[in-house]
């Protein structure tokens, strides 16, 4: 009896000892691959912040009239437009542009809130929570309000803006209320 030749191929031991090897590989990656994401969905939240201040600032200054700067109730999303009754009224766009004249930001899967303080402005009809009213001056009428933004289990990252100057800074996770 002549002895049958090898077809090509793997055997039902060989792929199943392969795909073992890949799962616990891949148990070890997984974890590595979330832990390098981190918390980037807070961070843009937060930087998302700082650039409305900015873009708010900007606008009440080129249009010569008063802009606001809010959070929705539920913190998912920020809105800068002309300050007034109808504030939340008018459309917006999504990013800012040179015709842009309202400004709605997504925040989602992090959200923002203002910090509940003795002088922080209260919520508002149309679910809007007023985080600073910027003047043609460049100067805003709110000062030290705190912005709070979450996500998950990540501590807050707290941005402050300052009404002199209009400007805004990210605090640092220890630097507690100090200006």
């Amino acid at each position: 009896m002549t002895p049958r030749p090898r077809r090509p191929g793997f055997t039902l031991l060989e792929l199943t000892l392969v795909m073992a090897v890949m799962v616990i590989l891949g148990a070890f990656v997984a974890p590595t691959l979330h832990g390098m994401k981190g918390n980037a969905d807070q961070r843009a939240a937060a930087d998302a912040v700082r650039s409305r201040i900015a873009d708010a600032r900007g606008l009440a200054m080129e249009h010569g009239t008063a802009y606001r700067l809010a959070v929705s109730a539920d913190g998912s999303r920020l809105r800068v437009a002309p300050d007034g009754p109808d504030y939340d009224a008018a459309g917006a766009s999504e990013t800012a542009t040179a015709t842009a004249r309202v400004i709605e930001t997504r925040l989602e899967p992090a959200t923002a809130a203002v910090e509940a303080d003795a002088d922080a402005p209260a919520d508002e009809a149309g679910g809007w929570v007023t985080v600073g009213t910027f003047l043609p001056d460049g100067t805003c009428r709110e000062d030290n309000v705190v912005v709070e933004v979450r996500e998950g289990a990540f501590p807050p990252m707290r941005v402050r803006l300052r009404g002199v100057t209009a400007s805004s800074k990210l605090l640092r996770p220890d630097a507690g209320d100090q200006p």
